[in-house]
């Protein structure tokens, strides 16, 4: 069993470290310090207490429904781990609050995972556009460009669709090893003077605070699998006692290794980092790895980095254009069985998945050319629909459904008002 939680905690980590991790220490070198050690204190129960609330809802559900929401994205790929008789989130609500509501979790997951697509798209592109431009002098027109790309990497996922899946899971320990070494490597760079220079402002750090927080819910974000997660061990265990105390280990300990791994990799970038660096990233809208070869342009920073950038936008990309592809189907086959639900049987998934990747892809050449602020999208689209699916949803459920209120946790509260503060925190110290 133990062996069992570890590939799950490996998978839970997976999913959270994506491109995510490439934008934080942009944010925080232009937030400074205070605010994200501020930060550091509290988003591991944050982090636990948000994604435990839906696996506690999946692993509860006393009865088996059929799954009607997208295929759960795991780590660096997509897959399911229910059966079709096992209850996934979409299936859990539905037994609680009705059909309606189940398809109001489907739509939000949906949306969770198609602004983070636009988002891995845009970054890809402006990647490829930052190497092409700076290193090789090669320059060519953005739609251009884009187009390639968004077809290049899509006809190669869908050309072998199982493959790709399995190479971009084995991906995801090497990448991880990659992203340590990185933040280890930096660390003879460190300039630990603006611990020392730090002022603090009220103002300026409630801002910088309200700013950062999305990114960094956004970079320690796991629910896509918490739901898979759920129904494996409600499966496993007959007992629901051992479902949920396996799975708040398996989420437990995820926290923690995201709360170590993160916050070293964005503290040894931030002290190594000069803070010009960081201002070109946000204005070129690129990673903050790509950032680092342009402006160092040593062959080790040049060859590396850059490899690094794309395996892990790349692989995210692969995973979330899959899982958004499978929503959007989802929704449509939920919204045309709606009265019949005979009617599944009829259905051509095939000819929708066509539709659907046609449509999707037309929607990310436009979105990327047009190369909205990577950092907005995280901020003020993707990290707010990620708190009402992680931080309220669940805490609603369990003030609401009789059978969950022995779930509930003394931090809820907290948990709860965090998940608003994401809401509006971006957009809010916008303005500030």
């Amino acid at each position: 069993m133990k062996n069992l939680n570890r590939g799950w905690i490996l998978t839970c980590f997976g999913t959270a470290v994506g491109a995510g991790i490439l934008f934080l220490p942009i944010r925080v070198g232009l937030s400074g310090i205070l605010p994200i050690l501020f930060l550091t204190l509290i988003i591991f129960p944050m982090t636990y207490i948000s994604h435990r609330g839906i696996t506690r809802i999946v692993a509860s559900c006393p009865k088996e429904t059929d799954i009607v929401g997208a295929v759960e994205l795991v780590g660096m790929e997509y897959c399911s781990s229910a059966s079709p008789k096992e209850t996934d989130i979409v299936g859990a609500v539905e037994y609680d609050l009705g059909h309606t509501a189940g398809f109001v979790v489907s739509i939000l997951y949906f949306l969770s995972i198609v602004t983070i697509c636009v988002g891995y798209a845009t970054a890809v592109t402006n990647m490829l556009d930052a190497l092409l431009t700076n290193h090789f002098h090669i320059f060519l027109s953005r739609p251009f460009l884009t187009f390639v790309i968004l077809v290049v990497m899509t006809s190669v996922m869908l050309c072998n669709e199982k493959v790709m899946v399995i190479v971009t899971s084995i991906l995801t320990f090497p990448l991880i090893i990659m992203l340590m070494a990185i933040s280890l490597y930096m660390i003879p760079e460190w300039n630990l003077s603006v611990v020392h220079h730090a002022s603090f402002n009220l103002k300026d750090f409630i801002k910088n605070t309200l700013l950062l927080l999305p990114v960094l819910i956004f970079a320690m974000n796991f629910s896509p699998v918490c739901s898979s997660l759920g129904a494996f061990y409600k499966k496993k265990f007959p007992s629901t006692e051992d479902a949920i105390k396996n799975s708040d280990h398996v989420v437990k300990w995820t926290s923690i290794l995201l709360l170590v791994f993160v916050m070293f990799f964005v503290f040894s970038l931030f002290f190594s980092i000069t803070p010009e660096i960081l201002l070109n990233a946000r204005e070129k809208n690129i990673d903050a790895l790509t950032a680092i070869a342009i402006a160092y342009n040593t062959p080790i920073f040049l060859y590396t980095l850059p490899i690094i950038a794309f395996l892990a936008i790349s692989s995210s990309y692969f995973g979330h254009f899959a899982g958004t592809r499978e929503g959007i189907c989802g929704i449509i086959k939920q919204l045309a069985t709606w009265n019949n639900p005979k009617l599944k049987e009829k259905i051509n998934i095939k000819k929708i998945k066509i539709v659907c990747t046609i449509i999707l892809v037309a929607l990310l050449w436009i979105f990327s050319v047009y190369n909205l602020s990577v950092l907005s999208i995280i901020g003020a689209v993707s990290s707010p629909i990620i708190a009402i699916y992680a931080y309220l949803m669940p805490i609603i459920l369990m003030k609401k459904v009789p059978r969950l209120r022995i779930y509930q946790s003394k931090w809820a509260a907290f948990v709860f008002v965090i998940g608003i503060i994401t809401i509006v925190g971006y957009c809010l110290g916008q303005v500030m």
